[in-house]
């Protein structure tokens, strides 16, 4: 099955970090450019740990709010990320990290992907408004650009040429 999807991967405690991005979104998902997913799409009643794994497989591009909360978190290291990682190695999934807080990437197999913002500028440390948002404006281009490219499960786009 094509990956088609935007799967978010966050620690609940950078909810309101979440909810920023989501802004930055809901404009390109108005006009068909993205579909993304995550965790407050879940419906009571839902079998959500099904839901994600769903989420997760669909997932073309993975967005990662990375901070040490997201680190910390068990269903992250061990649901969420191994998927995500297995993917991205053979070329079907793009993982793209916004850094939140200042955090130890050595030793992570998430170190080896280039990260949306500096690493040591990370978002917490922005002083400005406009400059979170410059980061969240080039995720959202980093996102368009990636659901344009063609993955090893989709292969090349046809050109109609002949």
């Amino acid at each position: 099955m094509a990956r088609t999807k935007v799967f978010i991967s966050y620690s609940h405690a950078d909810r309101r970090l979440l909810d920023r991005l989501h802004v930055f979104l809901r404009p390109l998902e108005r006009k068909g450019l993205v579909d993304w997913w995550d965790d407050t799409r879940l419906q009571p009643g839902s079998n959500w740990r099904e839901e994600i794994k769903q989420a997760v497989a669909n997932a073309r591009v993975a967005v990662l709010l990375i901070s040490a909360d997201f680190f910390a978190s068990e269903f992250i290291h061990t649901n969420e990320l191994p998927p995500l990682l297995e993917a991205a190695g053979q070329d079907d999934a793009v993982l793209l990290s916004v850094i939140l807080q200042p955090v130890n990437l050595s030793g992570s197999p998430l170190g080896e992907f280039q990260a949306i913002n500096d690493p040591a500028r990370p978002l917490g440390k922005l002083r400005t408004t406009a400059g979170r948002d410059e980061v969240w404006l080039k995720l959202t281009q980093a996102i368009e650009t990636a659901l344009q490219a063609p993955s090893r499960t989709t292969g090349p786009q046809e050109s109609g040429a002949t």
